[in-house]
């Protein structure tokens, strides 16, 4: 009976142990969800406003959302990938002839870095850099007249690469969930090589199109022009561990 109690007592202690070590192992993975919102960076120029009396920056700002995950594969160091979508518009300028324009662009970005972090309070503060692209997207303006007609220009970009840099803190919920804050700022480079320029009047329903090429002598084309999509955006969200 003594043996038996005995067998048990351990088997118990080392279930017990088991499952103790189980429960403090760190979680390696996480999942994040993140919206964003801040400044388009570019050199535009000022619009005109308060009909054509003074001119202004463009002021183009907007949201950003993003999904990330990554794995620790070392103590405060991960490597991570992040999807994300971003926005920005312009002010609305006016002329002295009352006809107004807006800029618009929105476009999709992957990055694959690292990140590493440091535990301070009731939390950890991360620092974090990718590399990556942003994938095939257009510009648009948008332009009303007076006589009650209106323009919608397009232009469109290839991919380019670039990268993002984001500095924050994780606040820790729990063991797996936490809330995080941020500021991010990211760069991509890109052209429009081989892209096309679409207008479209309304209500006429007129289409005018021209290629962007290398070649000056190319019939019906224009100048390839380069271009860098740059924002500075504040980022929160939250995210779970695994």
């Amino acid at each position: 009976m003594g043996i038996r109690t005995s067998t048990l007592t351990v088997v118990f202690l080392l279930g017990a142990a088991a499952t103790a070590h189980a429960q403090a192992a760190p979680a390696k993975g996480f999942v994040e969800l993140g919206l964003g919102y801040g400044y388009g960076l570019s050199t535009s120029d000022f619009l005109e406003v308060d009909q054509g009396t003074k001119l202004d920056s463009p002021h183009s700002s907007g949201p950003a959302l993003d999904l990330a995950g990554g794995y620790a594969f070392a103590p405060n160091l991960a490597v991570f990938g992040d999807l994300q979508w971003a926005y920005a518009s312009t002010i609305t300028g006016q002329n002295d002839n009352g006809e107004t324009q807006q800029y618009k662009v929105d476009y999709t970005s992957l990055g694959v870095g690292l990140r590493t972090s440091a535990p301070i309070g009731p939390g950890e503060v991360y620092a974090q850099l990718a590399l990556g692209a942003v994938f095939p997207f257009e510009t648009e303006r948008i332009q009303h007249m007076t006589n009650n007609e209106s323009r919608t220009t397009t232009i469109g970009y290839n991919t380019g690469l670039g990268a993002r840099g984001e500095l924050g803190y994780h606040y820790q919920l729990n063991h797996r969930l936490y809330l995080l804050g941020g500021v991010r700022v990211q760069a991509f480079a890109t052209d429009n090589v081989g892209r096309e320029r679409v207008r479209v009047d309304q209500p006429s329903g007129n289409v005018d199109r021209e290629t962007y090429s290398t070649d000056p002598n190319a019939p019906n084309t224009s100048r390839a022009q380069a271009l860098s999509v740059q924002d500075l955006r504040l980022r929160i969200g939250v995210g779970v561990r695994f």
